[in-house]
C-alpha cells in the first residue's frame, strides 16, 4: 500500500526514538519538525516512555532506532492500526529499513504519496487459566513459551493442539510461534525456516527439542493452543521479547491470527530479497 491511502487528514504523528541515544533522538526531533511544518502536530518519547495519552489521535507512527525499538514502541499502541515508518538505528534493520540519512526523503515520499506500506500478520495471545482469560499479550515477531532461564538443562512439557485436534506432545527449553516477520528474528536463532513476509502462516519452532524428530513446522494460521503439562519448574511465556508472564501447572496459551495488521514503511529501493542477502551476509 502507499502513503496516499494514509496520509489524509493526519492531525497527529508520534515520533518515538531509541532512549538514552543521542543520535535516534536527535533525529526524532528533526523529524518532528518536517511534520509540524507541514501542520501535524508531532510528539516525541523515548519507545520505553510512551503513555496511552501520547496516542490519542495518533495518524502516524516514526520509530528511530533497532528492530528492537521497533518492537516496544508496538507494544505501546498496539492495536492502533496506524503505519509506522522505520527509521534505522540498529544492527540488522529487518523491521526499521530506511536508513537515517534518507529520513528527510522518506518523510517527502509519505506526503507525496509514493511511500509503500507492507501490512504484516500479529498474533493475538491470550492465557487462561483455569478456564478464565487472566492476560491478553499481541506480537508481530513470535510468543514464546519457554523455561527460566537456568544453567540446568531441564526440558518442559508442553501439549500442542491445532483447531482442537492434538499435534503433538513436546519436550524442549520452550517452543517459539513465530509470524512469517519473526521468521529471521529467534525463530531463526533456533533453527526456524525463513518465511517471506506476505505469507500467512505460523511457524512453530521448538527449542533444543529433546526427540530429534521434533523439526519446526509451517501451519496455516488457526487456533493454536499450548497446554502446560505438569512439571517442576518455571515456565514463562513472552511476546517479541516483552511482557513476561509467568505460567502455571495446566495453563492454556490460545494463539490466534489477531484481525489488525501492522503497516510497516519499505526501504526506498524495496528489494526483500537484497535485504535479505545483506542482512545475513549471503
Amino acid at each position: 500500500m502507499l502513503s496516499s491511502e494514509f496520509n489524509k487528514n493526519i492531525e497527529r504523528v508520534l515520533v518515538s526514538y531509541k532512549k538514552d541515544f543521542a543520535p535516534a533522538m536527535e533525529s526524532a526531533n528533526y523529524i518532528c519538525g518536517l511534520f509540524e511544518q507541514n501542520g501535524i502536530k508531532g510528539i516525541v518519547r523515548p519507545s520505553m516512555d510512551i503513555a496511552p495519552s501520547d496516542t490519542k489521535g495518533v495518524g502516524l507512527i516514526v520509530v528511530c532506532g533497532g528492530d528492537g525499538t521497533l518492537l516496544i514502541t508496538l507494544g505501546k499502541i498496539f492495536p492502533f492500526e496506524v503505519p509506522i515508518i522505520g527509521i534505522n538505528f540498529g544492527k540488522l534493520g529487518f523491521l526499521v529499513e530506511i536508513p537515517e540519512y534518507k529520513k528527510k526523503e522518506a518523510v517527502e515520499r509519505f506526503f507525496d504519496g509514493s511511500l509503500e506500506f507492507i501490512p504484516r500478520m500479529a498474533l493475538d495471545i491470550e492465557v487462561f487459566r483455569q478456564g478464565k482469560s487472566i492476560e491478553k499479550l499481541v506480537s508481530l515477531n513470535e510468543a514464546t513459551v519457554a523455561r527460566e532461564k537456568s544453567i540446568h538443562a531441564r526440558v518442559i512439557n508442553l501439549t500442542v493442539s491445532v483447531n482442537d485436534a492434538w499435534l503433538n506432545d513436546f519436550r524442549a527449553d520452550g517452543l517459539i510461534i513465530a509470524t512469517p516477520t519473526g521468521s529471521t528474528a529467534y525463530s531463526l536463532s533456533a533453527g526456524g525456516p525463513i518465511v517471506q513476509p506476505g505469507i500467512d502462516a505460523f511457524i512453530l519452532t521448538p527449542i533444543c527439542p529433546h526427540t530429534l524428530s521434533n523439526r519446526p513446522l509451517i501451519i496455516s494460521p488457526c487456533e493454536l493452543k499450548i497446554k502446560i503439562m505438569p512439571q517442576e519448574r518455571d515456565i514463562f511465556i513472552s511476546a517479541d521479547g516483552r511482557d513476561g508472564l509467568q505460567l502455571y501447572d495446566y495453563d492454556e496459551v490460545v494463539i490466534k491470527k489477531h484481525t489488525f495488521k501492522v503497516y510497516l514503511s519499505t526501504s526506498l529501493d524495496y528489494d526483500y530479497w537484497n535485504i535479505l542477502r545483506t542482512k545475513l551476509n549471503w
